[in-house]
């Protein structure tokens, strides 16, 4: 190993290569430069974004498509505020990134000098949509506090981490070297008393009913092992969604948000809530899902174990270890509701049944979607009409599919995110679908898909309109007040960037479209416009 000098920065970087990152979002400036000194000497790939909040979009596509962190650069002041929704975003979904930021110089702290990019104290504020956050005054504080956010990465629930540096901090020199943190597991393991409970109240059940989250992904085998055993019903949130496969006949997907879902809900006798928060932003009716039965839940993060969902047997541990030792503390097959009531598709057909003619239409263009689609495509979703019903309806028979920014909710998410997703799995399919406004926010993207010449169909469902907004005011009686934009010609501004760019007319014209841009080098926007569906 050299022991020519090196900066607290290059430090910095040369521990993250040393503990897996390879990939770093972010936009140079004035405050972060010693970072980039460290990129150069350590060969992390470094990808240029438009705005800081991008950066943020993209590390969480990056890792939920690659179950890897990547990191994020930004500057002290702006580029961190800019960065915080993102984070947020992050934080609710449960998705791991690091964010490393500097500060004005150390001296100037919490002094009202103002100095450039000054903040009472940034640490504070990024602590609140951050699962740790935590500034170094020394080369030793930056190796510690990495070392706890590679632990948090392994750790119970992931969230994003974020690590501050006084801007003359890092221009210091350092003799420490990069070291590679030892890997830490295992976490809690179920109790066998608590097992033993939950499976006397599982065994007991006529009208068994399990809700299964993000936290069960890996879990699809005991998921369905266990469904089948009691003869109940899966619904899933849509972190969860394609736990089991669309045709499996315990399978209700993703509907928690329907009448006809919540009343099964309400009738169970006994509710396994599996990796999950049970959030408003999975069901989209009010502050709390009716249950009527007893409720068993099983997480890595204990809190959710005693919240306003406060289960009658918590059991505090893995999806997947739990369930397994579930199983073996429950009898064979038993006949249940299932049998008595019919399979999951006997409701799926009453949940769509009831579509509004906006649904309706919707459900055109993700049937076309999904044709043309290989089963291990990933779609990275907007906050748009169109994704609100592809939550449910766009068939997915594995997880992470189907990824949607649900916990947080932020306009703009689907490109960025998807560009993440293709710089972490390049050879796997991965398609944006965005809304006409929505896109709006992070369009600058398109830059940067063009610049990495990335195989990536960009769908904008054009609907001239905030249309969720418009409906939910007309349903309200309230005049529609701003849910009208003008929009830009779409295909001029995709044209301008250097990308493909095409309208589809109709959900024929969608999938020969979409199948030919995966093949295209370089992004397609594909418009989609709703009077054509």
């Amino acid at each position: 190993m050299s022991d020519k000098p090196q900066s607290i920065g290059q430090y910095i970087v040369a521990l993250l290569a040393a503990n897996g990152i390879d990939t770093v979002f972010g936009i140079p400036g004035v405050h972060n430069l010693e970072f980039y000194r460290g990129l150069a000497t350590t060969g992390l790939r470094h990808i240029l974004v438009r705005h800081e909040q991008n950066a943020g979009f993209a590390a969480d596509g990056f890792a939920r498509a690659s179950g890897r962190p990547a990191a994020a650069f930004v500057i002290s002041g702006p580029g961190v505020t800019n960065i915080l929704t993102s984070a947020a975003q992050a934080k609710t979904d449960s998705v791991p990134m690091l964010i490393l930021a500097s500060t004005p110089v150390e001296s100037s702290l919490a002094k009202g000098w103002g100095v450039l990019h000054e903040l009472d104290d940034q640490r504070l504020m990024a602590a609140g949509v951050v699962g740790t956050a935590r500034s170094a005054r020394s080369a030793q504080d930056a190796r510690d506090h990495l070392r706890e956010a590679f632990a948090s990465f392994q750790l119970g629930r992931q969230r994003p981490a974020y690590l501050e540096v006084p801007l003359d901090l890092l221009a210091e020199p350092t003799s420490l070297r990069a070291e590679r943190f030892a890997q830490v597991g295992g976490g809690p393991q179920p109790a066998q008393a608590v097992v033993e409970r939950a499976a006397s109240l599982l065994s007991a059940a006529r009208k068994p009913l399990i809700v299964a989250g993000g936290g069960a992904k890996a879990a699809g085998e005991a998921v369905r092992k266990l469904v089948e055993v009691l003869d109940g019903y899966l619904v899933t949130t849509v972190a969860g969604k394609g736990l089991l496969p669309e045709s499996h006949p315990a399978n209700l997907g993703a509907s928690l948000q329907f009448r006809t879902t919540q009343q099964l809900v309400a009738r169970a006798d006994v509710v396994l809530a599996v990796g999950t928060e049970l959030s408003e932003t999975d069901f989209y009716s009010g502050a709390r899902l009716e249950m009527t039965g007893r409720l068993i839940r099983i997480d890595i993060d204990s809190t959710k174990l005693a919240d306003h969902y406060a289960a009658d047997v918590g059991i505090w541990g893995d999806a997947a270890a739990s369930l397994n030792a579930l199983l073996e503390w429950l009898p064979g097959a038993v006949k249940g509701w299932r049998s008595e009531l019919g399979p999951a598709a006997v409701h799926r057909a009453q949940i769509e049944e009831g579509l509004n003619p906006v649904y309706r239409t919707c459900a055109h263009l993700l049937k076309a979607l999904r044709a043309a689609l290989p089963d291990d495509a990933a779609v990275f979703s907007d906050m748009t009409q169109v994704a609100y019903l592809g939550n449910y309806a766009f068939a997915a028979d594995r997880p992470g599919t189907w990824l949607h920014p649900s916990g947080y909710g932020t306009l703009g998410y689907a490109l960025p995110a998807a560009i993440g997703a293709l710089i972490a799995e390049p050879s796997r399919p991965v398609v944006a679908l965005a809304g006409d406004f929505g896109f709006q926010f992070t369009s600058q993207e398109l830059a940067t898909a063009v610049e990495l010449q990335l195989s990536l169909p960009i769908v904008v469902w054009n609907n001239s309109a905030l249309g969720q907004i418009r409906d939910d005011m007309v349903a309200a009686h309230i005049p529609p007040t701003g849910v009208i934009g003008r929009n830009p010609d779409f295909l001029a501004l995709a044209r301008a960037y250097g990308a493909h760019a095409e309208r589809a007319r109709g959900p024929q014209q969608l999938t020969a479209a979409v199948r030919s841009a995966l093949q295209r080098r370089g992004p397609t926007l594909l418009e989609a416009v709703e009077s054509d569906f």
